[in-house]
């Protein structure tokens, strides 16, 4: 489990984020940033995700799932971290 302080990026390109959250692809994760179905800023060509506002979204507002939400989001972005560098 991570620790309760965890660090997570500000922003993750929008693959990144709908890979770890919700194990979509690279094509899905565009049509959902698309969509509007996940929160998106576009800065130049690059579509990326809002890390915090996109967990606060998912979490629904309840302060207890963001905690947890945010938890095992980052122990999954850790662990995809480590099989990308490897």
């Amino acid at each position: 489990m991570s620790q309760p302080n965890t660090v997570l990026p500000t922003t993750l390109p929008a693959p990144t984020f709908c890979k770890v959250a919700y194990d979509m692809g690279e094509n899905s994760a565009y049509a959902a940033a698309a969509r509007g179905d996940i929160p998106t800023i576009k800065i130049g060509g690059l579509v990326r995700v809002p890390v915090r506002v996109a967990l606060a979204k998912m979490a629904g507002g309840d302060p207890e799932i963001l905690k947890a939400v945010t938890a095992d989001f980052a122990a999954k972005l850790d662990q995809f971290m480590a099989e990308q560098a490897a």
